[in-house]
């Protein structure tokens, strides 16, 4: 019995260290399948970024060059000459782009810090309150969120007609306050707001305006930004809505300015990419230093509600 054990030992240990061989055998095959895919999966990244990058260097390129240059068959990424600041006051005296910018900028901020609060508002309700309809109303407004915006935008016009606004801030900011998606990323990181603290405040006396401004909204800051951040770039970007509501040049946003200053004659190609590399300055400026709270408010809020 005792050698038919020994037996089993020593053929176990044989194959233990054949299993072990083998095992030292392929670890260098899989070191190096492993710096190969690694290799391959950061060069395609490279590649994509590259692809992706390569329209805003053409742009910088662009407007930084003279006319002739700009406007030359012979494509240089670096200006032979750099005229980048001598393009932007060309084209300042040109077009009045400070009125286009200023116009921009009060549509982007009104509709942001509007869209912001409201959809707040509405998250903290559908996910701390219970009243009837509730789950249908929200479901009412996620619906929205299938229905394209050209089916809604003639229909939206005829209201803005009506109502007399029509080359006014009002028909530029108004229609983009309320925000399906915003009311859907605010209930979201809502629900993931214990009840217990919410509960406790309202024992404590305290009534729902404060709660909400004291308590909700400052644990709902990556979320809060996200939606701000969102917000922003697509007011500041907005052409189709502003170009079905605006004939008045003085009430132009900053998209629309530059389309006005192509001509059917001739088009200054290295001032008009100067002035689209001003438009892209405040979103760039805005992502870049809300980036963390950005990415944060992405991952809580799919991650949680």
């Amino acid at each position: 019995m005792a050698e038919r054990i020994a037996q089993v030992d020593n053929q176990g240990g044989r194959r233990a260290s054949l299993a072990g061989e083998t095992s030292t055998r392929r670890q260098p095959v899989v070191l190096v399948l492993r710096l190969l895919g690694g290799v391959l999966l950061y060069t395609l990244l490279i590649l994509l970024a590259g692809i992706m990058i390569m329209p805003l260097v053409w742009m910088l390129s662009t407007a930084s060059k003279p006319l002739g240059e700009a406007t030359s068959v012979v494509f240089h990424l670096i200006p032979k000459e750099f005229t980048l600041w001598e393009n932007i006051t060309v084209a300042f005296g040109r077009q009045p782009f400070a009125l286009y910018i200023y116009n921009s900028a009060i549509v982007a901020i009104s509709i942001t810090v509007g869209q912001v609060l409201i959809s707040a508002l509405a998250g903290y309700s559908f996910a701390k309150f219970r009243f009837p309809g509730r789950d249908l109303l929200f479901m009412g407004v996620l619906s929205t969120m299938m229905v394209p915006f050209f089916v809604v935008i003639i229909p939206l016009y005829i209201v803005v007609y009506s109502l007399g606004w029509l080359d006014t801030y009002w028909a530029l900011i108004v229609p983009g306050l309320v925000s399906a998606f915003g009311i859907f990323l605010m209930r979201q990181f809502m629900t993931s707001i214990p009840d217990e603290l919410i509960d406790a405040a309202r024992i404590d006396g305290s009534h729902e305006v404060r709660t909400f401004f004291q308590i909700a909204l400052p644990l709902a800051k990556p979320a809060l930004s996200t939606l701000a951040i969102l917000s922003f770039m697509g007011s500041w970007d907005g052409y189709v809505w502003p170009l079905m509501v605006i004939n008045d040049r003085s009430m132009m946003t900053l998209p629309l300015g530059l389309t006005v200053f192509r001509s059917s004659y001739i088009t200054y190609w290295n001032e008009l990419m100067a002035m689209a590399l001003i438009g892209v300055i405040p979103t760039f400026t805005i992502f870049f230093i809300f980036q963390r709270q950005f990415v944060e408010g992405v991952a809580i809020t799919g991650l949680k509600g």
